[in-house]
């Protein structure tokens, strides 16, 4: 064998095998007959038999091949879709062999170099990033730890003279009835309201505290659904009855079921006082609650004023209150709906609302009857909704 046959065998073999330029043997209608290793592996397994135009990306004109031969030593820049599913571009060289043609395409090392140079640059910046995020998200951390230690402190501390406050004023309203002119006493009252506005204030604090500091465990125990409601409704008859609204209520066909009973009585009876405070005198609030093997159903309907689709979304986040204006003006923390949802979250249930402007709303939750698969609360940051 003479040297220019092994020659142009070894060269041959390198540009099929170890080269990275890619190098595709095409028929006159552009279809590609063979392709060496670095083409395959670029453009995937299947490019033999596919019109060259096929493999090219945004290519939507029709190539004339021989003119692109005529002069071998012109350079194309074209983007070949590679199996990444990203576009690379080469700069293509065209070649007349006999009938066929030879398209030669190499990378450009400089930009290459470039965008590596780039990405380098790029991942370094990201890395100082999250390194100061983590700082932040550390220092947010330890910062939020110190508010809820300050709020349970202070809830605490404030609980037994609020209490003292709210018990003897209520014991001025009723001993001094008859004695007192009407403007006096509705001082009294006055400070009497604000004391139980107060007290719900500090509980509410306190709840909230216990969650975030992931202390909010659940204590389930099997309980007698009908006797819960019962006992759930009790404030809300009276707070109803005072306010001239309807309760139209219907638990027929309750068993027994496996949850936290002081939990879910908080949640049933805020929702209902939202119900309630919502309606103007004379309206029906609607309360119901079901059960059967698998969940256990509720659903409490008012005809108020309704939620704006907007403001739905926020509504079980801390501190959030909707626009409209409760009937007889009475005053929330906005932290009631925000601890529902964390309580049903923790039983592994849901709470949703839907409402429409003027046409009132209707809260729901529903949660496993047997106290399946229960989730500690510190496991759902106040930022996340299950509606």
């Amino acid at each position: 064998m003479i040297p220019d046959e092994i020659l142009h065998r070894e060269g041959f073999c390198y540009l099929n095998t170890r080269a990275s330029h890619l190098l595709f043997v095409l028929r006159k209608d552009g279809r590609i007959v063979q392709a060496n290793d670095s083409a395959t592996r670029v453009t995937g397994d299947n490019i033999i038999g596919k019109n060259f135009c096929e493999v090219l990306v945004d290519f939507t004109w029709k190539a004339d091949l021989h003119s692109f031969a005529l002069d071998s030593s012109e350079e194309y820049i074209m983007s070949i879709g590679t199996v990444s599913g990203l576009p690379q571009s080469y700069y293509f060289t065209f070649q007349q062999v006999a009938e066929d043609i030879i398209a030669f395409g190499r990378l450009d090392v400089e930009e290459l170099e470039s965008m590596r140079k780039e990405i380098l640059v790029l991942n370094q910046e990201l890395n100082n990033a999250t390194r100061e995020l983590h700082k932040k998200n550390a220092t947010l951390k330890r910062l939020n730890a110190e508010k809820n230690r300050f709020l349970g402190m202070a809830a605490h501390d404030l609980r037994k003279p609020i209490g003292l406050l709210m018990t003897y004023s209520g014991f001025l309203v009723e001993e001094t009835a008859d004695v007192l002119n009407s403007e006096h006493l509705g001082f009294l009252e006055t400070i009497h309201a604000s004391c139980g506005n107060m007290a719900q204030l500090v509980d509410d604090l306190l709840d909230v505290s216990a969650i975030e500091a992931g202390v909010f465990p659940l204590r389930l125990e099997h309980v007698n659904l009908a006797a819960l409601f019962s006992a759930s409704l009790e404030p809300n008859r009276v707070q109803a009855c005072q306010k001239g609204v309807q309760l139209d209520v219907d638990c027929r066909g309750l068993s027994g079921a496996i949850l936290d009973a002081a939990k879910i009585e908080q949640v049933i009876g805020n929702l209902v006082a939202n119900a309630i405070e919502y309606s103007v005198p004379g309206a029906v609030v609607a309360v119901r609650l079901t059960c059967d093997d698998r969940f256990i159903r509720f659903f409490v309907q008012d005809h108020g004023s309704g939620i704006l689709p907007e403001e739905v979304g926020q509504l079980f986040k801390p501190f959030q209150k909707a626009s409209t204006v409760k009937t007889a003006g009475e005053r929330s923390t906005g932290l009631g709906l925000l601890i529902s949802r964390k309580i049903i979250d923790a039983h592994s249930g849901k709470i949703w609302v839907d409402s429409q402007p003027g046409q009132g709303s209707t809260f729901h939750f529903e949660i496993p009857a047997q106290g399946d698969n229960h989730r500690d609360t510190d496991e759902y940051p106040f930022d996340r909704l299950s509606i």
